[in-house]
C-alpha cells in the first residue's frame, strides 16, 4: 500500500511539463584565481544544447532565461555552475585550478574575518573570564558571535537541589521537561521536542542523563535548542543538547593556557594526518592504452576496440566515461558515449547512482535528473531517492519542481502509518535544502511547511557526502586548523528498526564548517569496503555561502577500490 501510494504520486508529478520564460542577454567576464582573464572558457545553458565561449579578454555574451543554469568549463579548471536570477544580468566568475596542491579548495566566506572571530587558542585563553563562551566536543562557541541562539548559565547560579543537577537547571530553563520513561530519566527541551536531549560533558557525548554530576560540579552549562543542536550535532542533537563544562576539567585546562602537553598531542596527530597520502584513483590496466591516445577520435576508437572484452564489467564503462569527460569535456561525442555507456549498465541502483554522480560532476544536470528519476521508480519508498530527484531538479534550475518533490515527500511521510517526517532527525538533509531554497530564492510560491529554519549565518560552508552503495563502510575524520579532530563512521548492516536513516535508505551525510575555525581544514577518509569486490563511488558537494544569493557549488567524485584505504580526500581553506 505504501509503495502504491508513492507510485501514484510519481505518475502525477512526472507528467508535468517544464515552463519557459522570455529570453534576455547575459554578459560577464571569466577570470582565474590570479584575476587574469580566461579565454576559450566553454559556457553552456544546461539542458538546452546552446552555448558560447569567452573571448581573448575573458568576456562573453549569451542569451538565457531567468531560472536557467550556466555551466562554465575549461581544461585544467574546476567547472562552475551559476543560476540566472534575473533578466539582463551581468555574471562574472572566478575559476579555480584543478591542480591545486593538496587538492585545496578555497572557500571565500561572505564576511571576512575580523576581530569578532577569534581562534580557538584565543578563546581558550579568555574562557574563565568570558561567560559567553562554552566548550563543546567540537569547538569553543561564543554566544555573542553566533547567529544560533543558545543560553549559557554560570555554575555559581545553580542552586543545589535534589540528587543531581537537573532540578537546579530547570529553574533557569522553565520549558525543560524531566520525564521518567520505563525507569529511565529523559530530558525534553519543550513539549513538542521530537526526541530527548543529549549531553555533551567536557567533550564526551552521552545519550542518557549523566546523573553522577551534581550542580556543585558544574562550572558552566549551555542549552542548545532544536535548531542549534541539530545543526551542530546532526540528527543526534534533534532534541537539543545540554553542554556541561565541569569545574575539574576547567581547572585542568587553565593550568596553562598554552597547554603544552595537549598541544604536543595535537601536533603529533597533525603529523600523523599529514602523512596520509592524498587521494589518487586506482587505474585498471585498460587505462594504459586510453592514456596514449593523443586525439579524441583515437580515444573513442580504443574504446570501441576494448568494450566488447569488458561488456560484463559495468565499472569499465564508468571509468571510460569519467576519463573521456575529464580530458575532452562535454560535446556531441560525449552525449553519444553517455548513451552507449548507459546501454551497457543494468538498472542496478549503485551503477545508476555512480553514473548520476559523474553527470553532476561534469554539469550534466538534466541527464543526472533522468537517472535519479529511474532510481526513484525502483526505490519509491526511500527518502534518499525522493530527495535525490528534488535536489536534481534544484541543480537543473527548476526550483518549483524541486519544492514540489520535497513537500510531497513530507506529506507522504506524515500520512503513511507508522511513519512521519523527522525534520530535525533522519530527514534533516531535506529540511536543510528546503531552508536553503527559501533563503536563496524567497519566491512567493514557496510554503515553508511550518519548518523551523535550521540554517546558521555562522555555518554557511556546507559539505554533503554521498555514496552509491549502502553497504559501504568507512569513517570520515575532520581535522580543524587548530588540530582538533572529530570522526563520523558509517557502519552498514544495522537493524533498520534502530536506525531510521538506514530504514529510509539514506546514503548521505551533511556537515557544516563554522567561522569559529578559520584556516586550513583536512578531511580524511578511512574506507573499509562494501562487502563486495566492486568499487564504491563517493560524491562530495562543497557549498560556499549556502542559502545565500551568491551560493556556489563544486562537486567532486571519488572511486574507492581498495579495502582499508585511508586517504586525504581534500583540504579546505576556510576564510
Amino acid at each position: 500500500m505504501k509503495r502504491l501510494e508513492i507510485l501514484l504520486f510519481l505518475v502525477i508529478v512526472l507528467g508535468q511539463l517544464f515552463s519557459q520564460e522570455g529570453m534576455s542577454q547575459i554578459t560577464g567576464t571569466v577570470r582565474d584565481a590570479g584575476q587574469q582573464p580566461l579565454p576559450q572558457v566553454n559556457i553552456s545553458i544546461m539542458g538546452s544544447g546552446r552555448g558560447t565561449q569567452t573571448g581573448p579578454e575573458g568576456n562573453y555574451t549569451i542569451i538565457a532565461s531567468r531560472g536557467d543554469s550556466l555551466f562554465f568549463s575549461h581544461v585544467g579548471m574546476h567547472p562552475v555552475k551559476v543560476h540566472v536570477k534575473r533578466s539582463s544580468e551581468k555574471i562574472s566568475i572566478e575559476m579555480q585550478s584543478d591542480t591545486i596542491a593538496l587538492e585545496e579548495v578555497e572557500v571565500k566566506a561572505k564576511i571576512r574575518r575580523n576581530t569578532a572571530y577569534k581562534s580557538q587558542k584565543e578563546l581558550l585563553a579568555e574562557y574563565t573570564k568570558n561567560k559567553s563562551l562554552i566548550k563543546t566536543s567540537w569547538r569553543i562557541l561564543d554566544k555573542d558571535h553566533s547567529s544560533s541562539y543558545f543560553r549559557i548559565i554560570d555554575g555559581n547560579d545553580l542552586s543545589p537541589a535534589g540528587t543531581d543537577f537537573l532540578a537546579s537547571l530547570k529553574v533557569h530553563v522553565p520549558k525543560m521537561w524531566i520525564v521518567l520513561d520505563q525507569g529511565e530519566v529523559k530530558v525534553f527541551l519543550g513539549i513538542t521536542s521530537p526526541q530527548a536531549a543529549i549531553f555533551d560533558v567536557d567533550g564526551f557525548i552521552f545519550d542518557k542523563v549523566p546523573s553522577h554530576i551534581n550542580a556543585s560540579d558544574i562550572y558552566r552549562v549551555a542549552v542548545l535548542g532544536i535548531s542549534a543542536g541539530s545543526v551542530r550535532y546532526g540528527p543526534a542533537g534533534a532534541g537539543g543538547v545540554i553542554v556541561i563544562n565541569t569545574r575539574a576539567q576547567t581547572e585542568i585546562d587553565d593550568i596553562s593556557v598554552d597547554r603544552s602537553e595537549r598541544h604536543r598531542k595535537f601536533l603529533d596527530s597533525l603529523t600523523r594526518v599529514s602523512l596520509v597520502e592524498a587521494y589518487h584513483p586506482y587505474e585498471s590496466p585498460y587505462f594504459e592504452k586510453l592514456k596514449k591516445a593523443r586525439t579524441e577520435k583515437k580515444t573513442l576508437s580504443i574504446y570501441e576496440n576494448q568494450k566488447e572484452s569488458y561488456r560484463n564489467e559495468p565499472y569499465y564503462f564508468l571509468d571510460v566515461y569519467d576519463y573521456y569527460l575529464s580530458r575532452w569535456g562535454n560535446n556531441s561525442n560525449s552525449k553519444e558515449l553517455f548513451q552507449d555507456v548507459r546501454n551497457h549498465l543494468t538498472d542496478n541502483v549503485p551503477e545508476l547512482k555512480a553514473l548520476a554522480f559523474l553527470q553532476q560532476r561534469y554539469g550534466n544536470y538534466d541527464s543526472a535528473l533522468n537517472l535519479y528519476i529511474q532510481i526513484l521508480l525502483n526505490q519509491s519508498w526511500e527518502g534518499q531517492a525522493l530527495r535525490d530527484v528534488a535536489n536534481a531538479f534544484a541543480e537543473a534550475g527548476d526550483i518549483e519542481k524541486a519544492w514540489m518533490y520535497y513537500t510531497q515527500y513530507i506529506d507522504i511521510q506524515n500520512q503513511l502509518p507508522d511513519s512521519y517526517f523527522a525534520a530535525y532527525g533522519e530527514d534533516q538533509l531535506i529540511t536543510t535544502e528546503m531552508m536553503g531554497i527559501l533563503d536563496t530564492y524567497k519566491e512567493p510560491f514557496l510554503n515553508n511547511q511550518d519548518l523551523e529554519n535550521v540554517l546558521d549565518d555562522d555555518l554557511r560552508t556546507r559539505l554533503v557526502f554521498e555514496w552509491n552503495n549502502q553497504e559501504a563502510e568507512f569513517a570520515l575524520q575532520f581535522v580543524t586548523p587548530e588540530g582538533f579532530y572529530d570522526t563520523w563512521e558509517h557502519k552498514p548492516g544495522s537493524d533498520t528498526s534502530q536506525d531510521p536513516e538506514i530504514a529510509k535508505g539514506y546514503c548521505s551525510k551533511q556537515f557544516f564548517l563554522g567561522k569559529e575555525n578559520l584556516g586550513l581544514w583536512q578531511v580524511i577518509l578511512d574506507y573499509k569496503g562494501n562487502r563486495t569486490e566492486l568499487p564504491t563511488y563517493f560524491k562530495v558537494s562543497i557549498y560556499r555561502n549556502f542559502g545565500l544569493a551568491d551560493q556556489g557549488l563544486e562537486v567532486r567524485v571519488y572511486k574507492l577500490s581498495e579495502k582499508h584505504e585511508k586517504v586525504q580526500l581534500l583540504t579546505l581553506q576556510q576564510k
